[in-house]
């Protein structure tokens, strides 16, 4: 009962306003706390290099509301030698969508930092009619000793907004830890411009170069997380699950291929 509700609440507001904001669907981003930047495949923050293209997609079902199911491509690939990706994101069902598609691009590279911008175009689609929009996003990536590295995005730093279009700063900065043995540490903070400052952090377990699995936890809104990866000869399958006490199930799948 409280999960319809809350799927009309949530509909009707993205009707009235709709609003674009950083949402993890990547499975391997979700596994680990939703944490973003260090994943293969993943879109929010496309960092992850590559040893040459590659080409993922995503599917997720939030709290088990398939009118809200979230759909990712990425293609990441080289040119002149910078590294790009070209992500494409789709919410909603035929009533209410939203459509994001955006190009990153490696612009700076030294052995310890990488910096990475990015450019969005939003289309969304109502009862109201087709609305549309742009942002640009930075973000940064750094190697701050030979087992630590750390992640810094604004999303949206500068966005083009209207009266029925809302598109909120939000502030990113995740950090990863690798013990040396089979364990990573993830930890990582994000604040948009419109609610309080969420804390995250997840632990991987990795016993072969070929499997991991994972959990992690969000802090508010509460949230455990849970998943595996496999990897074989270019091609990687993952699972992400987040539980949310109210709303139960959050279920994401994702495959990479490299070639």
């Amino acid at each position: 009962m409280i999960k319809n509700i809350l799927t009309a609440i949530l509909l009707f507001a993205a009707v009235s306003h709709g609003s674009f904001e950083a949402v993890n669907i990547n499975p391997n981003s979700v596994r680990i706390g939703n944490i973003s930047g260090f994943k293969k495949g993943d879109g929010l923050i496309p960092f992850k290099n590559y040893s040459g293209s590659a080409i993922s997609a995503a599917y997720l079902i939030p709290f088990g509301i398939t009118e809200l199911s979230m759909q990712e491509m990425v293609y990441s690939g080289k040119l002149y030698g910078r590294r790009f990706g070209i992500i494409a994101r789709s919410f909603g069902n035929d009533d209410y969508r939203e459509n994001t598609l955006a190009l990153t691009a490696e612009i700076y590279k030294n052995e310890d930092l990488t910096v990475f911008p990015s450019v969005s175009y939003f289309s969304l689609k109502d009862e109201l009619g087709n609305k549309s929009s742009f942002s640009t996003d930075l973000n940064a990536s750094y190697l701050l000793t030979e087992n630590f590295y750390t992640i810094i995005s604004i999303q949206n730093f500068y966005a083009y907004e209207t009266e029925n279009i809302d598109i909120p700063m939000t502030m990113i900065l995740n950090f990863k830890y690798r013990t040396g043995g089979y364990f990573n540490i993830y930890t990582g903070l994000e604040k948009d411009s419109r609610n309080p400052a969420i804390m995250k952090t997840g632990l991987e377990y990795s016993p072969f170069d070929f499997f991991s699995i994972s959990a992690g936890y969000n802090f508010d809104p509460q949230l455990l997380c849970t998943g595996f990866s496999i990897e074989y000869k270019g091609l990687v399958f993952s699972y992400g699950m987040s539980y949310h006490s109210d709303l139960a199930y959050s279920h994401s799948f994702g495959m990479v291929y490299e070639f």
